[in-house]
């Protein structure tokens, strides 16, 4: 059985947990639009993988770049199966405005 590990949801946690180190600066990336720095979300996932039961996961919403990819196989584990959706440009839209 593999764990979903949410790389959106690992942030917006981060972001509120008391003393983080990190926190603030997940904030101000988030608020600002851009994609938290890669290193950050891969401490994360790792840190999730790490307290897992679970030996297999499902990571949703990373790697978003080959670069982010390759890091995480460096600094984690090797990747074995990558899923690619498509989705019409309507669909995004009406998603990105449903998010906020």
């Amino acid at each position: 059985m593999y764990q979903n590990l949410l790389a959106g949801d690992l942030l917006r946690e981060e972001r509120q947990r008391p003393g983080s180190a990190d926190g603030e600066l997940i904030n101000t990336y988030i608020k600002e639009g851009k994609i938290v720095p890669m290193e950050i979300t891969i401490k994360l996932l790792h840190a999730a993988m790490k307290t897992s039961s679970s030996h297999r996961f499902l990571i949703d919403g990373f790697p978003r770049a080959m670069d982010q990819a390759l890091k995480f196989e460096e600094e984690v584990c090797e990747g074995k199966k990558v899923l690619y959706f498509e989705c019409p440009e309507q669909e995004m839209l009406k998603r990105l405005l449903k998010r906020g």
